[in-house]
């Protein structure tokens, strides 16, 4: 870039400003001079009366008031600038010191991320890894395991049913001979209590007939309630070995199949079968103990590979550390000088506030110049005769310009080196480092700073100027907040794809050795178990004969049927077709009967219905043996061809399974490792570090270098340049104004003539409302004609501004106010117009003059003439523009009294008059 038409802007404003310091105090001496010893550049005590001289006044006035303003809004910045570097200057070393302490905890904090990442993370992951290698026999033998059971696990399945129903059916056989001999003794008993029943109920007929009851026709109990069939037919009693008997129950052939399936039992089936099952179960047991030698060797590689990536990352830490360090001293340097710094603006803060004090005060001065010189501003006197307010606000106007003269020079001072020194910076160093311009066309540069060969980044960070890194990248990568690693391009300092490399520490071949073989140790159905299966299936417990035993199972207990509560039912029916009968129930058989039945009922909940349950029980286990035994002869089968199915399947395709899964075992650390590494290079490229304080420490320097100080040094020079100008045009029409208002020493006799003129000009105005007001009652507008009065009212303004030809040319004598014998003005003797008609009207035309009635006994008399003062009147006073109230002593006329007619804004005359009350008041006489 080139900054040579740049220079030359400030170098021409600074000439310019140096010039301004030469020539001003030449001019300022020389203005002073000239006013003071030659009485010119308006210095002589005199000023010229003209017509647009009070125009001139109210220009300059204005002219003044706003660069007075303008003046105000100068220092009013200043005082804010000043404010603002103050507090700037203050926060700046706490502000830089803040950004230190960022990029310290950036530093830190990026350490810490490492740490955490690289290392507690990997210690982690290799930590999940040696569990899973250790525990290969959860990782591997149980996949093995699992990918197995469903070829093997229905044959283990079916051969531990089989014996499980082979005991099952041993055990329903000898339970059927014991509850058989139990439930035959059972019945045996329950024969007699049913034949001891039915006797009974016999006999209770047999008496009630007996008796003479229960026999006539119709009225036989049997009928009703027959007994032949309560009689218990069955057998329980076991078939005799012969095959041929009174008995049912084969117990000899029960026996016997009962023996053989517990010889079976007894030759160890269970353990044998339950063998086979522990051998598959304790498959990942058998992987963990043939792997543990391979499982050794991977773990320390994986060992190797974490220290290796500890050792990788010391160096960028050890960097990082560094940096702390630098930044830590370098806190303190800034926070030493900043305290300085602090120390010593209040100096230059003072030394500011003193020249925008000065600026203050000429700003007040103007002010109150203008304001003394407009209040005591008199347009009718003469220079010579101007007020002593006037003459002050004058005298205010000529000190305002005399504080510019003294320090306009001071403060171009001020402006121009503070514009030599900000300005430059400003343009060449703040807007080139806020755009980039000025890393990108210097140390972005290859070969561009002396002594460093390639780019001086890279020089200065990785001691290789032929990396191309920039600060421009390097900033526009921390202002998107990219991670320390790929900001910087630390790679050049630690490569972490290397680091990370997991192929040099851990090959294949270190997981080939985990592909064991271990089929030859797991046999799920043995020689043994299978004897044992056969065995049962030769004994045929399917065969017994049971279907006569089951017959008589199945059989009623009781001929009439099992339960006697119906036989009751028809009994108590009968007692109560016949209840009260003498004939059928004498004496106290009717309840005897009752009693039976109630015994019956009895005898069905106590004995019938237990021996049902116990043969009922019978029958559900007979029912259950029959089935388990229909069974054992083709599940035994089934169940030996499945055992041999596994095991051959297990000693073909076992060690494949195991291979199969130590590949996915491999796959899954070696995920492991990937997923790690890929975490790792992800959060240290993307994560780790990033360095937006980087960024911010540059905006805070630029902030505090530029905007917290060349930004109120640039307001400062503008605020005194702004002052300056102020100054000087503050210098010219605060003169020309002071002029206007201070009193002079000399004046012309055509001045005051023609103060003199329109004096009387203005007298003309008041004239029509002397002529209304010398008369007692309000002319009406017959007595003063409209036109007249319009005439004399638009005559008497433009007095004020003509001058009547040849006034100046006249004799003193000639002039009013000057006497006859003396030609010389005589400014006491002016008589004005006013005065002159006033000696011309009759006394009792005069203001002021009251005329009375006087009753004097016989008529009233006339006082004329008699003027009285206006305390002694009896008028009441009344605000101005109200109607006049006289107040006399009862049975008194009132007097005609004269109220000041008043003048509209419009200029039209308004008129009150109080004549006794009697006269209409007339208020408005329009022009």
């Amino acid at each position: 870039m080139d900054y040579s038409d740049l220079f030359l802007g400030f170098g021409v404003c600074f000439v310019l400003g140096l010039l301004f310091l030469l020539i001003f105090p030449i001019v300022a001496c020389c203005f002073c001079c000239c006013r003071t010893c030659c009485g010119k550049c308006g210095g002589k005590m005199y000023q010229k009366q003209t017509g647009n001289m009070e125009c001139k006044m109210i220009t300059f006035t204005v002219i003044l008031a706003v660069i007075t303003l303008v003046l105000s809004g100068g220092f009013a910045c200043g005082f804010f600038v000043n404010a603002r570097q103050s507090s700037e200057i203050e926060n700046m070393g706490s502000n830089t010191q803040n950004s230190l302490d960022d990029i310290l905890i950036f530093v830190n904090n990026t350490v810490d991320e490492i740490l955490f990442v690289a290392l507690n993370q990997s210690s982690w992951i290799f930590e999940v890894i040696e569990y899973d290698l250790s525990n290969v026999g959860e990782t591997v033998g149980l996949p093995v395991r699992e990918a197995l059971r469903p070829y093997v696990g229905s044959a283990i399945d079916a051969i531990l049913g089989m014996v499980a129903t082979i005991e099952a059916t041993r055990d329903g056989l000898d339970d059927m001979n014991s509850l058989v001999s139990d439930l035959d003794a059972n019945y045996t008993d329950f024969i007699e209590s049913i034949a001891d029943l039915k006797q009974d109920i016999e006999d209770l007929y047999a008496n009630c007939a007996g008796a003479g009851g229960c026999s006539a026709a119709g009225q036989d109990p049997q009928n009703t309630a027959d007994t032949t069939n309560i009689v218990a037919s069955r057998n329980f009693t076991d078939l005799p070995s012969s095959g041929t008997g009174p008995g049912y129950y084969p117990r000899t052939v029960v026996t016997a199949k009962s023996n053989g399936l517990t010889s079976v039992v007894n030759n160890d089936l269970e353990s044998s079968a339950e063998a086979g099952r522990q051998d598959f179960e304790e498959i990942p047991e058998l992987v963990q103990n043939e792997t543990d030698s391979a499982v050794g060797d991977l773990v320390n590689s994986f060992d190797d590979f974490n220290g290796e990536i500890e050792d990788g990352l010391d160096p960028m830490i050890e960097n990082l550390d560094s940096m702390s360090s630098v930044g830590s001293s370098l806190g303190d340097t800034i926070s030493e000088y900043s305290e300085t710094a602090t120390d010593y603006d209040q100096y230059r803060s003072l030394f500011v506030l003193f020249l925008y004090f000065i600026a203050l005060v000429v700003f007040i001065l103007n002010i109150l110049g203008i304001i003394f010189g407009l209040i005591g501003y008199d347009r009718y006197a003469t220079p010579t005769k101007r007020s002593m307010l006037s003459n002050i606000g004058g005298l205010l106007l000529m000190a305002s310009a005399g504080l510019c003269f003294i320090f306009a020079a001071l403060l171009m001072v001020f402006t121009s080196f503070p514009f030599l020194i900000a300005g430059p910076l400003t343009k060449i160093v703040c807007g080139p480092i806020v755009s980039g311009e000025l890393f990108e066309n210097t140390v972005d540069l290859p070969d561009t700073i002396p002594g460093t060969s390639g780019y001086y980044v890279g020089s200065t960070l990785f001691d290789n100027g032929n990396v191309s890194v920039t600060f421009t990248g390097i900033l526009d990568n921390c202002g998107d907040n990219k991670a320390a690693y790929s900001a910087f391009q630390l790679m050049h300092i630690v490569n972490i794809s290397d680091i990370l490399d997991m192929d040099s520490y851990i090959s294949d071949g270190q997981f080939d050795d985990m592909k064991v073989n271990i089929s030859d140790q797991v046999e799920i159905m043995s020689s043994e178990t299978a004897d044992n299966l056969a065995n049962a299936r030769d004994v045929n417990a399917a065969s017994i004969p049971w279907s006569d035993f089951e017959n008589e199972l199945t059989s009623d207990l009781i001929d009439i049927g099992e339960d006697l509560n119906d036989f009751a039912d028809d009994l108590q029916s009968y007692i109560d077709a016949n209840s009260g009968s003498s004939s059928v129930f004498p004496g106290s058989y009717e309840n005897d009967f009752t009693t039976m039945v109630s015994t019956i009922r009895s005898f069905q909940t106590s004995t019938v219905e237990p021996m049902v349950s116990d043969r009922d029980y019978v029958e559900y286990v007979l029912n259950a043996v029959q089935s388990n035994s229909s069974k054992i002869n083709l599940a035994v089968n089934n169940t030996i061809a499945a055992g041999d199915a596994a095991d051959t399947y297990i000693t073909n395709n076992l060690d494949s399974v195991v291979a199969s899964e130590v590949e996915n075992f491999q796959s899954t650390m070696i995920g492991y490792i990937n997923q790690f590494v890929d975490y790792i290079t992800d959060m240290i490229y993307n994560e780790v570090g990033k360095c937006r304080p980087v960024k911010n420490l540059l905006d805070n320097l630029i902030n505090t270098v530029c905007r917290g100080v060349l930004d109120p040094i640039n307001g400062w020079w503008f605020c005194n340049g702004w002052c300056v100008f102020c100054f000087i045009l503050n210098i010219i029409f605060s003169v020309k104004l002071a002029k206007f208002f201070r009193r002079m020493h000399d004046e012309d006799e055509s001045d005051a003539l023609e103060v003199q003129q329109r004096r009387n000009a203005a007298s003309e105005m008041q004239k029509p409302a002397s002529i209304i007001r010398n008369n007692q009652v309000s002319p009406s507008p017959d007595d003063f004609a409209k036109d007249e009065l319009q005439e004399e009212l638009h005559r008497v303004p433009n007095m004020l501004f003509d001058d009547p030809e040849g006034l100046k040319k006249k004799k003193g004598s000639d002039l009013p106010g000057v006497a006859s014998t003396s030609n010389e003005y005589d400014p006491d003797g002016l008589v004005d117009k006013r005065s002159q008609a006033e000696e011309t009207m009759t006394e009792d035309e005069l203001p002021g003059v009251v005329t009375t009635e006087v009753d004097g006994g016989g008529g009233g008399q006339e006082q004329a003439g008699e003027v009285k003062p206006d305390a002694e009147n009896t008028e009441a006073k009344i605000p101005e523009g109200e109607t006049t109230v006289t107040t006399e002593p009862p049975g008194t006329p009132g007097p005609a009294v004269y109220n000041p007619p008043t003048l509209s804004e419009e200029g039209q005359v308004i008129e009150n008059v109080n004549n006794n009350n009697e006269s209409n008041v007339d208020n408005d006489i329009t022009q």
